[in-house]
């Protein structure tokens, strides 16, 4: 079964991949309403086709088109239009990402997802990963322990805590989902099921949204808050290693400190002073920027770049009357960059907007964000 678009052919010879794909064709309804052609936006994948080889020898071609904006789309059999659920075009479109689909999936895992009602399409990827030591943050260190504390409170809201098995290596299998992630998380929609297991035997099981936003949902469609009662300010403090020296220096900063140490590290490439000034929400971004869907989490943290050469701290403004929330700061900064390379601004003197919050209490002033607009 070749499915292709302008760019290039994926050909299906999967059973269970085909299976699937003719059953969201066949669960398709008439479409009534042949206006949603034209409303479709530039963002619309166009003039695709799935060509269909029969037992037989025969063929049947079939034209598609959808739109990730709009979440529409319609298929065309040469006959009639008809409309699938959204779902068949993000299988379609998931196809480009995931090249090396796996259908073979263990029993005990369609089991556990099947029980709250997620379908397993295929399994993405397999990886070892060591746990860390512990799940106590220092300022300054990469966010993986963020990571798997975050996930093992979704983990354990389905009764799997996977914190007995710290320190080891673990087992971890990465699914596409049929099924979009809660309405709560729009307009992020794709789901991967991640699953640990110990010696085969299953430790943990959690919903990730994958590439720049990857924290999501329990199983059961929980998402932090409703399972620890606490929102992530609230539920950080726990995981936070307030005896850590770094921890305690910055803790006692104001917030125009805190800045002038940020622009510093960024003008000596100190990485971990450039982390240890950030919240550690903002921190966690970084696991999941720009991510390749296949892995769970960037996991080269050494090679992050921020694309500065030189960024001396010229001037800090404190902004007031934005209507900040309680407890955050707003401040313009002006600061005199040199680029490695040209992306969106030439060497010389531009201004930065940075806003602080106090994460915790006991952290202190730390940068939530840098923008180049208030």
């Amino acid at each position: 079964m070749p499915y292709w678009d302008e760019a290039k052919p994926i050909s299906i010879t999967d059973d269970k991949m085909i299976q699937d794909i003719m059953s969201m064709i066949r669960e398709n309804k008439p479409l009534t309403d042949e206006s949603i052609i034209d409303k479709m936006s530039g963002m619309a994948r166009k003039n695709n086709k799935l060509i269909i080889n029969r037992a037989d020898g025969s063929k049947k071609k079939i034209a598609f088109a959808y739109d990730t904006l709009y979440e529409i789309g319609y298929i065309d059999d040469g006959e009639k239009k008809t409309e699938p659920n959204y779902d068949f075009f993000r299988y379609i479109e998931d196809l480009y990402e995931y090249t090396n689909p796996d259908t073979n999936i263990e029993e005990q895992v369609v089991e556990l997802f099947n029980k709250y009602n997620w379908t397993v399409d295929y399994r993405i990827n397999t990886l070892t990963e060591k746990l860390p030591e512990n799940l106590k943050h220092k300022a300054g260190e990469y966010p993986i322990k963020i990571y798997w504390a975050y996930n093992n409170e979704l983990s354990k809201e389905i009764n799997f805590d996977f914190s007995d098995y710290l320190g080891k290596d673990v087992t971890i299998d990465i699914y596409r989902l049929r099924e979009p992630l809660p309405e709560f998380m729009k307009p992020r929609k794709n789901a991967r099921g991640i699953v640990l297991k110990y010696n085969d035997k299953i430790i943990g099981a959690y919903i990730d949204a994958g590439r720049h936003d990857s924290f999501a949902c329990s199983l059961d469609r929980k998402n932090l808050k409703d399972i620890t009662g606490k929102d992530w300010d609230e539920w950080i403090d726990n995981y936070i290693d307030y005896e850590d020296d770094l921890e305690i220096r910055l803790s006692k900063m104001e917030p125009e400190d805190i800045i002038r140490e940020y622009f510093k590290a960024l003008d000596q490439h100190n990485t971990k002073m450039i982390w240890a000034c950030m919240t550690r929400k903002n921190l966690s971004h970084h696991l999941s920027s720009n991510l390749n869907n296949n892995y769970l989490f960037n996991k080269n943290e050494s090679e992050i770049d921020y694309n500065i050469k030189r960024a001396k701290l010229l001037e800090i403004k404190e902004l007031k009357g934005f209507n900040n929330e309680p407890g955050v700061l707003e401040y313009q900064v002006s600061v005199d960059f040199d680029f490695k390379k040209f992306i969106t601004a030439d060497d010389g003197v531009w201004p930065r907007f940075v806003i602080l919050k106090k994460e915790t209490e006991k952290s202190g002033w730390r940068i939530d964000s840098v923008g180049t607009g208030p």
